[in-house]
């Protein structure tokens, strides 16, 4: 027996359609993790540490563009104006307030640029609280 949603569709359809993806990524993560397993030991520490930076610098903003490029048109940009401003503003604005903050605390060398990034970041953050 199935059962029609309103729009036409099965309910198992829609199941379908909403946990293939969450799915097809445990899935993913799963065979990762028994790779980099002691027992399977296919990853090694310096392999799992180059294909950490590979994912999270090059492959994740890929995905991210590649599914945001469908959804934005020319026309939505015009409209949400606002936002791509607001964000800059927020960054430029807690940059500077990182860059005074550093230089009256002086923390040590290593972390003087961590400790602008951190402070911008944090104050980008809460504006969009």
């Amino acid at each position: 027996m199935e059962f029609l949603l309103q729009g036409g569709e099965s309910l198992i359809g829609t199941i379908r359609i909403a946990v293939l993806p969450i799915a097809k990524v445990f899935t993913i993560c799963f065979m990762g993790f028994r790779m980099a397993s002691k027992y399977v030991n296919i990853l090694p520490a310096n392999g799992r540490k180059l294909l950490d930076g590979l994912v999270f610098s090059l492959l994740l903003p890929c995905l991210m563009f590649s599914q945001l490029g469908q959804a934005i048109t020319f026309e939505k940009l015009l409209q949400w104006w606002f936002i791509p401003v607001n964000v800059v503003i927020a960054t430029i604005s807690g940059s500077i307030i990182g860059l005074i903050v550093a230089t009256i605390v002086r923390p040590p060398y290593p972390y003087f640029k961590f400790t602008i990034i951190q402070i911008g970041i944090d104050l980008w953050a809460r504006n969009y609280d």
